[in-house]
């Protein structure tokens, strides 16, 4: 496996999701996330100006793992694919999606709450599945009791992930962790806060290391 989104996550595990943040701000908070160490940032396309946001990651970070969250139809796995998303990220399992993200050769990463949401995902092609939403489906101790019995699949955890919790989910098995609000706090995002965010992503990469 040689996608970006792999590659970046081999260098540190975690996906930072970027959640409301204008083109205005965007380059300034992925260049701090970069700076205290992410290496794949998620640009959720409920976000303003989404798409353009994600031009501009692409064209200025081109070693960063920039990709599309909160995707739900192929139409927008297209538009975020045309945008240059290296990798897509819904919220739910659906074959369609990930049908179109795969034939666009894009890395495709649904989301899932269930053992058999899990189970669907793999068997539509996914390899890495968004276990979502991770702390109230039940935190670490979730991740672990569905691991072995699903064979151990590629699992990221996302919804409550913080610095807190983070060791322990990796612990549990996960492959990585999709850490938004925590790290990334909406009024942050909208008011280009990137102080805020600085000291919040350093504590969180101090903690998962």
């Amino acid at each position: 496996m040689t996608d970006p989104l792999y590659l970046a996550l081999q260098c540190f595990p975690a996906i930072g999701i970027l959640r409301g943040c204008t083109p205005r701000h965007i380059e300034a908070m992925a260049f701090t996330a970069a700076d205290a160490g992410f290496t794949a940032i998620e640009v959720t396309l409920d976000s303003p100006g989404a798409l353009q946001s994600l031009e501009r990651l692409v064209a200025r970070f081109p070693d960063l793992a920039v990709g599309a969250g909160t995707v739900r139809t192929p139409i927008a796995v297209g538009q975020a694919a045309d945008a240059g998303a290296a990798f897509i990220v819904s919220p739910v399992v659906n074959d369609e999606v990930i049908s179109e993200a795969l034939a666009r050769r894009v890395a495709i990463v649904p989301g899932a709450a269930t053992p058999s949401e899990v189970w669907q995902a793999l068997l539509a092609g996914a390899d890495t599945v968004k276990l979502f939403p991770a702390v109230p489906l039940g935190g670490p101790a979730y991740l672990r009791a569905i691991q072995g019995p699903l064979g151990t699949p590629r699992l990221v955890p996302t919804g409550g992930v913080s610095k807190a919790n983070a060791r322990a989910f990796l612990d549990a098995g996960a492959v990585a962790l999709g850490v938004g609000g925590s790290v990334f706090p909406r009024d942050a995002m909208v008011n280009g806060d990137v102080e805020r965010v600085a000291s919040l992503a350093s504590a969180f990469i101090e903690a998962v290391r």
